[in-house]
């Protein structure tokens, strides 16, 4: 059988310490990516490819932060279903 507890535990996520390099999450890349595209040099605007490559990866952390939730949600539904089944059912006679 699967351990449920140990997957647990094993991605739960220590404290980040609050000196070093943040994570850019999906509000800050989106923000970032408005700010060059207003910030640019009109006479030199970002090339296709640069903005293609920004652009997918957006989608990929639209994507990846979905499939998270998924995930977690499929780990919560087998915790569920397992604690149901260890649970002795009384029969009324």
């Amino acid at each position: 059988m699967i351990d449920f507890a140990a997957i647990n535990n094993s991605t739960t996520r220590t404290s980040t310490p609050t000196t070093g390099p943040k994570e850019l999450g999906q509000d800050e890349f989106l923000k970032l990516l408005v700010t060059q595209l207003q910030y640019q040099d009109p006479l030199k605007p970002l090339e296709n490819q640069d903005f293609i490559a920004q652009t997918a990866q957006f989608s990929q952390l639209n994507q990846m932060t979905d499939l998270v939730k998924l995930m977690k949600r499929s780990v919560e539904l087998q915790e569920t279903a397992l604690e149901s089944k260890q649970t002795p059912h009384v029969q009324q006679a």
